[in-house]
Protein backbone atom coordinates (compact mmCIF):
# COMPACT_ATOMS: atom_id res chain seq x y z
CA UNK A 1 0.00 0.00 0.00
CA UNK A 2 1.39 3.37 -1.03
CA UNK A 3 1.10 6.70 0.76
CA UNK A 4 -1.59 7.80 -1.69
CA UNK A 5 -3.66 4.72 -0.86
CA UNK A 6 -3.38 5.55 2.84
CA UNK A 7 -4.57 9.10 2.20
CA UNK A 8 -7.58 7.86 0.23
CA UNK A 9 -8.41 5.43 3.03
CA UNK A 10 -8.77 8.25 5.53
CA UNK A 11 -12.29 9.08 6.63
CA UNK A 12 -13.99 11.85 4.62
CA UNK A 13 -10.92 12.27 2.42
CA UNK A 14 -11.21 15.13 -0.05
CA UNK A 15 -8.22 16.03 -2.21
CA UNK A 16 -7.38 19.72 -2.16
CA UNK A 17 -5.42 21.82 -4.63
CA UNK A 18 -3.62 24.90 -3.40
CA UNK A 19 -2.90 25.13 0.32
CA UNK A 20 -5.41 27.52 1.96
CA UNK A 21 -4.45 30.20 4.44
CA UNK A 22 -4.17 29.40 8.14
CA UNK A 23 -7.50 31.02 8.98
CA UNK A 24 -9.30 29.32 6.12
CA UNK A 25 -7.67 25.98 6.94
CA UNK A 26 -8.73 26.31 10.57
CA UNK A 27 -12.31 27.05 9.51
CA UNK A 28 -12.34 24.07 7.13
CA UNK A 29 -10.97 21.69 9.77
CA UNK A 30 -13.49 23.02 12.28
CA UNK A 31 -16.35 22.09 9.97
CA UNK A 32 -14.69 18.78 9.21
CA UNK A 33 -14.34 17.47 12.76
CA UNK A 34 -17.86 18.46 13.86
CA UNK A 35 -19.47 15.29 15.21
CA UNK A 36 -16.32 13.17 14.86
CA UNK A 37 -14.95 11.30 17.89
CA UNK A 38 -11.65 12.47 19.32
CA UNK A 39 -9.79 9.45 18.03
CA UNK A 40 -11.00 9.86 14.45
CA UNK A 41 -10.30 13.59 14.46
CA UNK A 42 -6.81 12.99 15.87
CA UNK A 43 -6.01 10.45 13.16
CA UNK A 44 -7.21 12.95 10.54
CA UNK A 45 -4.94 15.69 11.89
CA UNK A 46 -1.97 13.34 12.18
CA UNK A 47 -1.59 13.44 8.40
CA UNK A 48 -0.74 17.16 8.34
CA UNK A 49 2.77 18.57 8.39
CA UNK A 50 4.21 20.42 11.33
CA UNK A 51 4.17 23.70 9.35
CA UNK A 52 0.42 23.43 8.77
CA UNK A 53 -0.22 22.55 12.39
CA UNK A 54 1.93 25.41 13.61
CA UNK A 55 0.10 27.89 11.36
CA UNK A 56 -3.29 26.78 12.69
CA UNK A 57 -2.03 26.89 16.28
CA UNK A 58 -0.86 30.49 15.83
CA UNK A 59 -4.21 31.44 14.27
CA UNK A 60 -6.04 29.97 17.27
CA UNK A 61 -3.82 31.93 19.67
CA UNK A 62 -4.79 35.14 17.88
CA UNK A 63 -8.51 34.33 17.97
CA UNK A 64 -9.41 31.88 20.78
CA UNK A 65 -13.12 32.45 20.10
CA UNK A 66 -14.69 31.68 16.76
CA UNK A 67 -15.77 34.67 14.69
CA UNK A 68 -19.10 34.15 12.99
CA UNK A 69 -19.34 34.78 9.27
CA UNK A 70 -22.99 33.85 8.64
CA UNK A 71 -25.68 36.40 7.84
CA UNK A 72 -27.46 35.82 11.16
CA UNK A 73 -24.58 37.20 13.23
CA UNK A 74 -26.26 40.64 13.17
CA UNK A 75 -29.66 39.31 14.24
CA UNK A 76 -29.49 40.59 17.81
CA UNK A 77 -28.30 44.05 16.75
CA UNK A 78 -31.07 44.28 14.14
CA UNK A 79 -33.64 43.07 16.68
CA UNK A 80 -32.53 45.75 19.14
CA UNK A 81 -32.72 48.46 16.45
CA UNK A 82 -36.19 47.39 15.35
CA UNK A 83 -37.37 47.27 18.96
CA UNK A 84 -36.10 50.82 19.52
CA UNK A 85 -37.97 52.07 16.44
CA UNK A 86 -41.12 50.30 17.62
CA UNK A 87 -40.70 51.89 21.04
CA UNK A 88 -40.45 55.29 19.33
CA UNK A 89 -43.72 54.71 17.55
CA UNK A 90 -45.32 53.62 20.81
CA UNK A 91 -44.08 56.76 22.58
CA UNK A 92 -45.42 58.87 19.72
CA UNK A 93 -48.78 57.15 20.09
CA UNK A 94 -48.96 58.30 23.71
CA UNK A 95 -47.63 61.84 23.23
CA UNK A 96 -49.43 62.89 20.01
CA UNK A 97 -52.90 64.37 20.66
CA UNK A 98 -55.91 62.24 19.82
CA UNK A 99 -57.27 64.62 17.19
CA UNK A 100 -54.02 64.70 15.23
CA UNK A 101 -54.12 63.34 11.72
CA UNK A 102 -52.33 60.03 11.17
CA UNK A 103 -52.48 58.72 14.71
CA UNK A 104 -53.59 55.18 13.72
CA UNK A 105 -50.38 54.81 11.68
CA UNK A 106 -48.29 54.96 14.89
CA UNK A 107 -50.05 51.91 16.26
CA UNK A 108 -49.53 49.95 13.07
CA UNK A 109 -45.87 51.00 12.84
CA UNK A 110 -45.15 50.04 16.45
CA UNK A 111 -46.74 46.62 15.99
CA UNK A 112 -44.89 45.98 12.74
CA UNK A 113 -41.48 46.91 14.17
CA UNK A 114 -42.01 44.93 17.35
CA UNK A 115 -43.01 41.89 15.28
CA UNK A 116 -39.94 42.24 13.05
CA UNK A 117 -37.72 42.57 16.14
CA UNK A 118 -39.20 39.39 17.58
CA UNK A 119 -38.57 37.52 14.31
CA UNK A 120 -34.95 38.74 14.16
CA UNK A 121 -34.44 37.74 17.80
CA UNK A 122 -35.80 34.23 17.15
CA UNK A 123 -33.58 33.88 14.09
CA UNK A 124 -30.52 34.87 16.13
CA UNK A 125 -31.34 32.42 18.93
CA UNK A 126 -32.00 29.52 16.56
CA UNK A 127 -28.81 30.18 14.59
CA UNK A 128 -26.88 30.34 17.88
CA UNK A 129 -28.18 26.93 18.94
CA UNK A 130 -27.37 25.54 15.50
CA UNK A 131 -23.76 26.73 15.79
CA UNK A 132 -23.12 25.22 19.24
CA UNK A 133 -21.45 22.07 17.79
CA UNK A 134 -19.30 24.24 15.54
CA UNK A 135 -18.21 26.40 18.47
CA UNK A 136 -17.28 23.28 20.43
CA UNK A 137 -15.37 21.89 17.44
CA UNK A 138 -13.48 25.18 17.13
CA UNK A 139 -12.27 24.99 20.74
CA UNK A 140 -11.50 21.28 20.41
CA UNK A 141 -9.43 21.89 17.29
CA UNK A 142 -7.47 24.53 19.18
CA UNK A 143 -6.61 21.93 21.82
CA UNK A 144 -5.67 19.40 19.15
CA UNK A 145 -3.20 21.58 17.26
CA UNK A 146 -1.75 23.32 20.33
CA UNK A 147 1.67 22.39 21.70
CA UNK A 148 1.76 20.34 24.88
CA UNK A 149 3.49 23.02 26.94
CA UNK A 150 2.94 24.40 30.44
CA UNK A 151 -0.24 26.19 29.28
CA UNK A 152 -1.95 23.17 27.76
CA UNK A 153 -4.64 21.55 29.96
CA UNK A 154 -3.69 18.04 28.78
CA UNK A 155 -0.03 18.30 29.82
CA UNK A 156 -0.16 16.22 33.02
CA UNK A 157 -2.50 13.66 31.49
CA UNK A 158 0.06 13.17 28.74
CA UNK A 159 2.82 12.73 31.31
CA UNK A 160 0.84 9.98 33.04
CA UNK A 161 0.18 8.22 29.73
CA UNK A 162 3.94 8.13 29.05
CA UNK A 163 4.29 5.43 31.68
CA UNK A 164 3.32 3.01 28.93
CA UNK A 165 6.27 1.92 26.71
CA UNK A 166 4.13 1.90 23.55
CA UNK A 167 3.13 5.54 24.17
CA UNK A 168 6.78 6.46 24.70
CA UNK A 169 7.70 4.82 21.39
CA UNK A 170 5.00 6.87 19.61
CA UNK A 171 6.23 10.08 21.28
CA UNK A 172 9.81 9.41 20.20
CA UNK A 173 8.70 8.74 16.63
CA UNK A 174 6.73 12.00 16.49
CA UNK A 175 9.68 14.00 17.81
CA UNK A 176 11.99 12.35 15.33
CA UNK A 177 9.86 12.47 12.18
CA UNK A 178 7.34 15.33 12.47
CA UNK A 179 8.13 17.76 15.23
CA UNK A 180 6.86 18.77 18.69
CA UNK A 181 4.14 16.76 20.41
CA UNK A 182 0.69 18.35 20.15
CA UNK A 183 -2.71 17.86 21.68
CA UNK A 184 -4.03 15.25 19.27
CA UNK A 185 -0.85 13.21 19.91
CA UNK A 186 -2.03 12.83 23.50
CA UNK A 187 -5.33 11.40 22.23
CA UNK A 188 -3.47 8.90 20.05
CA UNK A 189 -1.01 7.99 22.82
CA UNK A 190 -3.92 7.38 25.18
CA UNK A 191 -5.54 5.05 22.66
CA UNK A 192 -2.23 3.26 22.07
CA UNK A 193 -1.70 2.81 25.81
CA UNK A 194 -5.23 1.46 26.31
CA UNK A 195 -4.85 -0.94 23.38
CA UNK A 196 -1.45 -2.07 24.65
CA UNK A 197 -2.86 -2.81 28.09
CA UNK A 198 -5.80 -4.73 26.64
CA UNK A 199 -3.44 -6.82 24.51
CA UNK A 200 -1.34 -7.66 27.56
CA UNK A 201 -4.43 -8.70 29.48
CA UNK A 202 -5.59 -10.83 26.56
CA UNK A 203 -2.23 -12.58 26.16
CA UNK A 204 -1.94 -13.27 29.90
CA UNK A 205 -5.53 -14.38 30.39
CA UNK A 206 -4.56 -17.99 31.17
CA UNK A 207 -1.95 -16.97 33.73
CA UNK A 208 -4.33 -14.48 35.33
CA UNK A 209 -7.05 -17.13 35.55
CA UNK A 210 -4.64 -19.55 37.20
CA UNK A 211 -3.58 -16.90 39.69
CA UNK A 212 -7.18 -16.07 40.52
CA UNK A 213 -8.06 -19.72 41.04
CA UNK A 214 -5.03 -20.25 43.24
CA UNK A 215 -5.72 -17.14 45.27
CA UNK A 216 -9.27 -18.30 45.95
CA UNK A 217 -7.93 -21.31 47.92
CA UNK A 218 -5.32 -19.40 49.90
CA UNK A 219 -7.63 -16.55 50.84
CA UNK A 220 -10.53 -18.77 51.95
CA UNK A 221 -12.21 -17.59 55.19
CA UNK A 222 -11.11 -19.27 58.39
CA UNK A 223 -14.68 -20.23 59.28
CA UNK A 224 -14.94 -22.59 56.32
CA UNK A 225 -12.32 -24.99 57.75
CA UNK A 226 -13.60 -27.70 60.16
CA UNK A 227 -12.02 -27.62 63.63
CA UNK A 228 -10.36 -30.89 64.84
CA UNK A 229 -12.36 -33.01 67.30
CA UNK A 230 -11.35 -32.78 70.98
CA UNK A 231 -10.81 -36.21 72.67
CA UNK A 232 -11.73 -36.00 76.38
CA UNK A 233 -9.49 -37.80 78.87
CA UNK A 234 -10.84 -40.32 81.37
CA UNK A 235 -11.49 -38.85 84.85
CA UNK A 236 -9.70 -41.72 86.62
CA UNK A 237 -6.54 -41.24 84.64
CA UNK A 238 -6.55 -37.54 85.25
CA UNK A 239 -7.17 -37.94 89.03
CA UNK A 240 -4.43 -40.61 89.66
CA UNK A 241 -1.42 -38.91 91.27
CA UNK A 242 2.03 -39.55 89.89
CA UNK A 243 4.19 -41.92 92.05
CA UNK A 244 7.00 -40.41 94.08
CA UNK A 245 10.52 -41.22 92.96
CA UNK A 246 11.68 -41.78 96.54
CA UNK A 247 9.08 -44.48 97.16
CA UNK A 248 10.11 -46.59 94.20
CA UNK A 249 12.65 -49.29 95.19
CA UNK A 250 15.78 -49.38 93.20
CA UNK A 251 16.39 -52.31 90.89
CA UNK A 252 19.54 -53.44 89.20
CA UNK A 253 19.05 -54.48 85.59
CA UNK A 254 21.30 -57.22 84.33
CA UNK A 255 21.92 -58.29 80.78
CA UNK A 256 21.64 -62.00 81.58
CA UNK A 257 18.53 -64.24 81.54
CA UNK A 258 18.46 -64.88 85.31
CA UNK A 259 15.38 -65.33 87.40
CA UNK A 260 16.02 -62.13 89.39
CA UNK A 261 15.95 -59.93 86.33
CA UNK A 262 12.60 -61.44 85.36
Amino acid sequence: MTDEDILHARLNYRPSGAAPSARKAFAQWTERIVGLPDGVAARELAGLTDEQLQAMALDFEKAPRRKRTDVFRFSFAIAALLAMIGAGFAIAEVTVPAQAVGRPHYLAGAGAFFGAAFIALCAGVLSGFRLVPTEAAYARLGLFVGLLNEQHPWLYNTYFVLRNPAAIAYRDRVLRERGPVRGFDFVLMRQIAELHEKMELTHNARAVAAAVQGASEVLAPAGTHAAPAIVPLAPSAAATPAPSLAAVPGKVLSLGSSSEAA
